[in-house]
């Protein structure tokens, strides 16, 4: 790789204000050397991961760039106008997307969205010429969607200092030589869960005039993190999930109910959201 454009001076166009992307996605699980938690198989066909490196300017405050990296379906693996982003930078501060294999003008990404598939990998640089200062390296990554057991997992490796990243931190720091680049890696790759067992015997102890009480058998082996109980209301088309973060017990009271015919089932989740197969279906008349 061109280790000789990687020092002091950056390979971009000299600017004294850095390139700035606005972060707008949230933090979430998915650690090195922690245990990785997978995102929903939606992701990981369209997702995208974003990172923010700052390091002190010495003209006051700090110089910050940003990084996006993610999968596109309607992207592809070279460079690509319609996600990717050429870097601007200068030597105070320059983190992008290093690819040798790419022309020479487009090796140098503050954007960069892969095609579908898996395993992905992206090569980070950050290079600076504020030697012995701290740089600051936060993230904001995509949020697992719970119901799919087929998903995706990121790594963060710092290859200068030979060690994982931990993506269950706000951010990492290290501190910064002038004399080369950090670098680092990004790696995506795909992963497969089991799905729990299906509740069983989904029934109603109590039906009142306007709420009714909902029972069924649990999920004791293996362990669940809940349950989520769904339900089609009169009219509704189809059914919709009542419930925001998964059930602890194995019951649960839906109130305010209008006159009328009502339809659920449960389903048992994971703690990574792996979600089973509906149980049997109730229908229960409320209010005649």
């Amino acid at each position: 790789m061109d280790e000789a454009r990687m020092g002091i001076v950056s390979p971009f166009p000299s600017s004294r204000s850095p390139l700035i992307l606005v972060l707008l996605l949230l933090f979430t699980r998915a650690p090195c050397p922690v245990s990785p938690a997978p995102l929903s198989s939606a992701l990981a066909a369209d997702w995208q991961a974003n990172f923010t490196v700052s390091v002190p300017d010495p003209l006051g405050g700090r110089a910050t760039q940003g990084l996006a990296a993610g999968v596109r379906l309607t992207a592809q693996d070279g460079f690509d106008n319609a996600w990717d982003a050429m870097a601007m930078g200068g030597a105070t501060l320059s983190a992008y997307f290093y690819h040798p294999d790419y022309a020479a003008e487009k090796r140098y990404l503050v954007r960069d969205f892969r095609a579908d598939g898996y395993p992905k990998q992206w090569d980070i640089y950050v290079a600076s010429g504020q030697n012995g200062q701290l740089v600051t390296m936060g993230w904001s990554l995509p949020h697992a969607s719970p119901g799919s057991c087929l998903g995706m997992t990121l790594t963060l490796t710092d290859l200068t200092a030979g060690t994982p990243v931990d993506l269950t931190q706000p951010s990492y720091v290290y501190t910064n030589s002038a004399a080369a680049p950090r670098r680092f890696t990004l790696t995506a790759t795909q992963t497969a869960q089991s799905p729990p067992p299906v509740p069983l015997n989904l029934y109603s102890p109590r039906t009142g005039t306007t709420s009714l009480l909902l029972a069924w058998s649990g999920v004791a082996d293996p362990p669940v993190a809940g349950y989520h109980l769904y339900r089609k209301a009169p009219g509704a088309a189809d059914f919709a999930r009542l419930t925001a973060s998964p059930l602890s017990s194995a019951r649960y009271l839906d109130g305010n109910l209008v006159p009328g015919g009502y339809a659920y089932f449960v389903t048992a989740v994971t703690a990574a959201g792996c979600e089973s197969s509906p149980s049997n279906a109730l229908s229960v008349t409320i209010g005649q």
